[in-house]
């Protein structure tokens, strides 16, 4: 059970932690609807890769952004819990939450026990449907559809364009992805 002091040292420190959150998505609002991300007046003579980098840039804060929502919205329900003298019990099985591990992650809701099967249910799904498609090779996949050298480019009489690409098998799979994908299948 939590004492007296450390539940409001704990509510001290999310309090402070919420208000940094809130004048950092603030600021980061502001930048966004003033449109001070360029640093350049025009992005007509700028180099391409500029351009990138800007946008990396860009996207790199947003994502920072959407962290710093996520761990607000965890800090106001902590609070809304303590006000509700719901603070530090695990909101699946109602026992006591560790003060420790309250200490160290003020905002957990979850036991030790229930927080470690909450990882285990977090499924993570691999990008473009499964490892089967991994872009081992893309180049097939994209030749398929045409490369510059276009057909007046090459030699000799050929019955579909699909015969003139490099790699004819686009279901070629190294062996060691293979040996990858044969773990990582559902």
């Amino acid at each position: 059970m939590l004492a007296k002091e450390q539940l409001t040292e704990i509510k001290r420190e999310l309090t402070e932690r919420k208000r940094e959150l809130v004048k950092q998505i603030n600021l980061e609002m502001e930048l966004t609807r003033n449109g001070e991300y360029s640093t350049e007046l025009s992005d007509y003579d700028n180099h391409p890769g500029d351009n990138g980098s800007d946008l990396y840039e860009r996207e790199k804060e947003m994502a920072l952004t959407e962290h710093e929502r996520v761990e607000l919205a965890a800090i106001e329900h902590s609070l809304t819990r303590m006000n509700n003298g719901k603070y530090g019990t695990c909101v699946t099985c109602g026992s006591t939450i560790n003060p420790e591990r309250l200490e160290a992650v003020p905002t957990t809701q979850f036991c030790i026990e229930h927080a470690n099967q909450q990882v285990n249910k977090t499924e993570f799904s691999p990008s473009m449907g499964g490892l089967e498609n991994d872009d081992t090779d893309s180049w097939a996949t994209l030749e398929s559809y045409g490369t510059s050298e276009t057909a007046s480019d090459l030699l000799g009489d050929h019955d579909s364009y699909n015969d003139m690409t490099e790699n004819n098998d686009l279901n070629y799979v190294d062996d060691v992805d293979q040996f990858s994908n044969k773990f990582n299948k559902k």
